[in-house]
């Protein structure tokens, strides 16, 4: 299974803080049924470059990777890229790209959006020829007006992932049972943490989504997401 959406690297976010606890997650995730896990650390384009969070990346990964093996699941890597105005604009982005892939995971605004937002995004994605991947989608559900948050799902050109968690609270599961039933749910993620405040819970959402959908439903979802994936590889 591919878990397209996680903070394991030690210290380069609010993820995890240690070697230890990045190859625990990486454990429990494995444990989860998790093959391959995309590493999508934060980044804040008001905070630093492209290019200094490629290098502080790299030297993270350092750390963790003789520890790596068959008991913790393969790794790419990417970003969580927070939506700024003028992304369209900005070249350096896109080589925060998953590893391999025409694919990028943003992140939208925590607050209402700008009203240019789509525009802008979209300008971006044929600008730098990259899709684009909304993140843990069933957040902004409570923080947007709802005729402006329905407003994203009218555009096929966006991908949509929700997180674990999304299908074991109700008014969240009830979005995510949506999007899949009207076949735009295209990932999952865990976007876990920490192996306590926000663990891997992939299996939790699995044990939800069989409940409802049946286990071969969630098998065809898990292979719809990867060969979405593969057929994103550069």
């Amino acid at each position: 299974m591919l878990d397209i959406h996680s903070h394991i690297l030690p210290k380069m976010d609010d993820g995890a803080k240690s070697t230890e606890q990045s190859l625990e997650l990486l454990r429990m995730s494995a444990k989860q049924g998790v093959t391959t896990m995309v590493s999508t650390s934060h980044f804040y384009a008001d905070q630093e470059s492209p290019e200094h969070f490629l290098r502080r990346r790299a030297h993270t990964f350092r750390k963790i990777e003789p520890e790596l093996g068959s008991d913790t699941p393969s790794l790419l890597f990417g970003a969580e890229v927070l939506y700024f105005y003028g992304i369209s604009r900005s070249k350096e982005v896109r080589d925060l790209a998953i590893e391999g892939t025409n694919l990028i995971l943003i992140e939208l605004p925590f607050h209402p959006w700008p009203e240019n937002m789509i525009d802008d995004l979209l300008s971006f994605k044929y600008a730098s020829g990259l899709d684009i991947v909304l993140a843990h989608i069933e957040r902004y559900q409570d923080i947007q007006k709802k005729n402006i948050f329905r407003q994203i799902f009218e555009y096929d050109e966006f991908l949509i992932q929700c997180n674990a968690e999304a299908f074991l609270y109700h008014k969240s599961k009830k979005l995510a049972f949506k999007l899949y039933k009207e076949g735009k749910l295209d990932f999952i993620g865990s976007d876990c943490h920490s192996t306590e405040r926000r663990p891997p819970k992939i299996a939790e959402a699995k044990k939800v989504f069989v409940k409802k959908f049946g286990e071969a439903a969630w098998e065809d979802f898990c292979r719809r997401s990867e060969s979405i994936l593969e057929e994103h590889k550069k």
